[in-house]
């Protein structure tokens, strides 16, 4: 157990000592993980669980869900898209 610590450490701090120009050099390179999916599809992603959230509140009566649910929803995928940086909505330049 001690070993894997010490390794967590020594790689943490290899991190730290880098220029802050070779960090977003190597965050640059790597591939984005859910690159391959087109922005309609994450436009489906998106609205699809929306509609159906929204048609099951008002089938099952619940006003107020029908409400919250969308904000959260929304408040949701916010956070995710400044997490990422906004990629998604970024221009695509490999194709």
């Amino acid at each position: 157990m001690s070993r894997n610590k010490k390794q967590r450490t020594k790689t943490s701090d290899l991190g730290q000592n880098r220029p802050d120009s070779a960090q977003s050099h190597e965050k640059q390179k790597q591939p984005r993980r859910f690159g391959w999916i087109p922005l309609w599809g994450w436009v489906l992603i998106f609205v699809v669980p929306l509609i159906l959230s929204e048609y099951m509140f008002y089938i099952a009566g619940k006003r107020v869900s029908m409400i919250l649910f969308p904000l959260a929803w929304i408040g949701f995928w916010v956070t995710m898209m400044q997490r990422s940086e906004w990629h998604i909505l970024q221009k695509r330049k490999d194709r």
